[in-house]
């Protein structure tokens, strides 16, 4: 197949997409440099002129991720068509679809042989640029009476994690403990309590009394 001459940063980006997408079909640990070069019909050294490893793509791939997420965060921020407490509920399942589709990716990394590359995601602090998006929908939420926080930003990290955390924990204890047949009721029953308690939680933590959070986990 002939190879198509493309500008280096079309092309860095192609490879990008086309890491992204194996690692979260495949896992990272399945997907080699050669899977991802054959994908993109490119030699190894041009990955190479690009990417020093498959774990410097890796970190590419979720600074994508990021960027996406914060510009996702603005737009919902600036929507005038929701007030702020469903404002904050789009940005957590924005949060939570991320989640999801990056199991595969996420499920490799946790392991033990990883944990260089573990520790090299969590210096790029993910939330660092969201965060403060959510902490001014909470601000002004206060500023309408809306949400009753003392602390906005922390709050926002805070909620941050908790989320992302809890989604990863019950992701890795079963695939879909909803749907699954394999899942047996004290599962199922289990999920929906967890999910529940999450709910609210962010009742309770934001003030709320009129607006029930619904988590798409």
């Amino acid at each position: 197949m002939t190879r198509i001459v493309k500008e280096p940063e079309e092309r860095r980006k192609e490879l990008i997409d086309t890491a992204e997408r194996l690692f979260i079909a495949e896992g990272y640990d399945q997907t080699s440099v050669s899977d991802i070069v054959k994908e993109v019909n490119v030699s190894q050294g041009a990955f190479y002129y690009y990417f020093d490893s498959k774990e410097d793509v890796l970190v590419a791939v979720m600074e994508k991720q990021i960027a996406l997420m914060e510009t996702d965060f603005i737009r919902i921020a600036n929507n005038s068509d929701l007030d702020e407490a469903a404002k904050l509920n789009s940005m957590i399942n924005r949060l939570l679809s991320v989640s999801a589709s990056r199991k595969n990716i996420m499920s490799d990394i946790h392991q033990a042989k990883n944990a260089t590359l573990h520790m090299k995601l969590i210096r790029m602090r993910p939330f660092a640029r969201i965060a403060p998006v959510m902490a001014e929908v909470i601000v002004k939420g206060c500023k309408n009476d809306r949400f009753h926080v003392e602390h906005p930003l922390e709050t926002s990290y805070l909620i941050l994690v908790l989320v992302g955390s809890a989604h990863q924990m019950l992701s890795h204890k079963n695939d879909d403990p909803v749907n699954s047949k394999n899942a047996d009721q004290a599962d199922r029953e289990s999920f929906e309590n967890m999910r529940a308690a999450m709910e609210d939680l962010l009742g309770r933590v934001f003030g709320v009394s009129d607006y029930r959070f619904i988590l798409q986990i």
